[in-house]
């Protein structure tokens, strides 16, 4: 798309800005930093931001998906993230603090430096269990500001898309010619999902996507989020989960090999004194099992058709794989807590790669590989 939209961010910051350089383009958004070219009061002196421009206005008003509202209110609210400096979301866009063009997770995995990484992957695990806590007094400002912007939500910020796994349970089952007693089984088990939420009191917000390319690590070694579009409150599982499987949703398709969840896992025990209470829950494991569940529920539904229809065996392979590793991931995990659907993800696991073709197994890392 073009930059117009970046007169609607200007308009919305109360100064004039021009595009340093695009950062993302999608489907869904353009993302630029852009130069501060009038008074720099919005911004608190800074000479850059970063400008977010949701394509479609259809979710201007609406947090039941990914979009704009959720944006917002997790930039406005969850501790850790970007400043927000202004949004309209009539007109769709957001203006942040610009966290600088250091690396990325995503730029260290890729490159050939395994400590760096490590080093990267230690910090983002002390990091997320910093503002996971602090998150827990954010929540009631999080829902009230989703609900400002969307007066009709049902949850005002609970996990994102939630019909989704629902529907990924529907395809799963068509796809493996499930009979209808096991689509109804397994139909009330993805029920057992909404768990999700968590209960109040007890819940902790975040961005909620942490593909690598999402996390950035400034010049002080501190770790921080972009891209809230998925913002939602929670259990603690829904994070657990990302930290220990993570970047289900990622551009980046590869495995990271057990030291690296090592690093993460020691990072984040070492910061997780606000949180004690919620790790100590012993209904935990299971709402892990719940959380790898609808991740995989989650894919299904967004990449299994597309998958099953195109031919290209080479270019989609990592997307198939990635599906493979999710499914046995949610088999595993949640076998005691939706055991029929942990079935049908097995089934699937095993179809895909015995009758499909499909890859087994991602690659690693290239920082990880030897030579």
């Amino acid at each position: 798309m073009g930059v117009g939209w970046v007169d609607d961010a200007a308009f919305a910051l109360g100064t004039e800005l021009s595009v340093n350089r695009v950062l993302r383009e999608g489907i869904r958004t353009t993302v630029a930093r852009c130069w501060v070219d009038g008074p720099t009061t919005a911004t608190g002196g800074d000479r850059t931001v970063v400008a977010k421009c949701f394509r479609s206005r259809a979710m201007a008003h609406n947090s039941g998906g990914f979009g704009a509202v959720r944006e917002w209110a997790g930039l406005a609210a969850i501790p850790g993230a970007p400043g927000l400096l202004a949004a309209d979301l009539d007109a769709g866009v957001v203006v942040m603090e610009d966290l600088g063009s250091g690396p990325s997770l995503a730029d260290l995995l890729a490159g050939s430096d395994a400590s760096a990484a490590l080093a990267a992957a230690w910090a983002w695990g002390r990091d997320s269990a910093r503002a996971l806590a602090a998150s827990r007094t954010a929540v009631g400002r999080f829902t009230e500001l989703v609900r400002q912007a969307d007066p009709g939500s049902r949850s005002a910020g609970g996990p994102a898309s939630p019909r989704l796994p629902e529907r990924g349970q529907a395809r799963l089952c068509e796809a493996l010619r499930i009979p209808a007693a096991g689509v109804a089984a397994s139909g009330q088990e993805v029920q057992t999902l909404a768990e999700l939420a968590g209960v109040e009191g007890r819940r902790v917000c975040s961005q909620a996507d942490p593909a690598p390319d999402n996390l950035m690590i400034g010049a002080d070694g501190r770790v921080r989020a972009i891209d809230y579009a998925a913002a939602s409150y929670h259990h603690i599982a829904v994070d657990l989960l990302n930290l220990m499987t993570p970047w289900p949703a990622s551009g980046l398709l590869a495995a990271t090999p057990g030291e690296f969840q090592q690093a993460v896992i020691a990072g984040f025990a070492g910061a997780h004194d606000g949180l004690a209470d919620l790790l100590d829950d012993p209904d935990l494991d299971r709402m892990t099992g719940l959380a790898a569940m609808s991740v995989a529920l989650q894919m299904t539904e967004l990449t299994l058709e597309p998958l099953l229809r195109r031919e290209d065996p080479g270019r989609f392979s990592g997307g198939r794989a990635r599906l493979v590793s999710l499914w046995r991931s949610a088999a595993d995990q949640s076998a005691a807590a939706t055991p029929v659907l942990a079935g049908l993800c097995e089934q699937a696991a095993e179809t895909a790669v015995s009758a499909w073709g499909w890859d087994q197994a991602l690659p690693g890392y290239p920082c990880f590989q030897p030579g």
